[in-house]
């Protein structure tokens, strides 16, 4: 687990935090994943819908004969691992705003 998820779990107890790695591990993404989609299949948008974005890939899939497409996710090759460090943030915040308002409600 790195620091930022340390930080954000430390206040949780030890049942809340076996639910929050239970549920960041069936929601994070994997940056090895995340390369080689960009690598091998960015000019289709792949590494988009493997974000969530589905709207930018749907554009990049109608437009991949234009082969900009495939230009782009050259350039993002050197950013999609910030991009899925940043994904897996948001949804491990988002999973401890949720354990800790499910907490507050039981109270």
């Amino acid at each position: 687990m790195t620091t930022d998820l340390m930080l954000m779990t430390t206040d949780l107890e030890p049942q809340e935090q076996a639910v929050f790695n239970t549920e960041f591990t069936s929601v994070r993404k994997d940056k090895t994943v995340g390369f080689l989609l960009t690598l091998f299949l960015g000019g289709l948008g792949a590494h988009r819908y493997y974000l969530g974005e589905t709207g930018l890939g749907i554009v990049y899939t109608l437009f991949f004969w234009t082969a900009i497409p495939a230009l782009v996710a050259f350039i993002e090759l050197f950013l999609i691992g910030r991009r899925i460090d940043r994904y897996n943030s948001e949804k491990a915040q988002a999973i401890v705003s949720k354990i800790k308002l499910m907490r507050n409600n039981s109270r």
